[in-house]
């Protein structure tokens, strides 16, 4: 989890209280290039996969007790793999109305190289996608004296 995703948080939580909706807070362990290769039996790589989701769990509470607090009620969920297949699967199977995400700014070849699990996820999902650009982006790329420029402004 980052400080990004709270940007998302934000939004996810204003729908949340707006129709009494159930909040999930999805965390994807991604796992490695060639993983299932190296770890031999399927047993002992779901194994660790849970061993991972469970330190996962432990992480991703602790998270939510020190930014979100319990003044949003959230389900928080770990699990392993590509992520934009696992989001999109857990949001259809789950029945989800819509899936907040934040998007975490790569530009240039990082971005070339990566890409965006956001971008992937509006690209193969049945549900909604919002996405949510933090402050410190959004302040990063467009500044209050270049839109008063621009609208020729006083």
């Amino acid at each position: 989890m980052s400080d990004f995703s709270l940007a998302a948080m934000e939004y996810a939580a204003s729908f949340g209280l707006l129709y009494t909706a159930r909040l999930y807070l999805l965390h994807v362990l991604e796992r490695p290039p060639g993983g299932h290769k190296r770890h031999g039996r399927d047993a002992d790589r779901r194994a660790e996969e849970e061993l991972a989701e469970q330190e996962g769990a432990t992480e991703l509470k602790r998270f939510v007790a020190r930014t979100v607090g319990a003044d949003i009620p959230l389900v928080p969920v770990v699990k392993t793999g590509s992520p934009a297949a696992v989001i999109k699967r857990f949001a259809e199977e789950e029945g989800m109305d819509l899936i907040v995400m934040a998007t975490h700014g790569r530009t240039g070849l990082r971005y070339i190289l990566m890409g965006s699990v956001a971008e992937r996820v509006v690209r193969i999902s049945s549900v909604p996608v919002l996405t949510v650009k933090p402050q410190p982006l959004r302040e990063a790329i467009l500044k209050r004296e270049d839109i008063e420029t621009e609208l020729h402004l006083p």
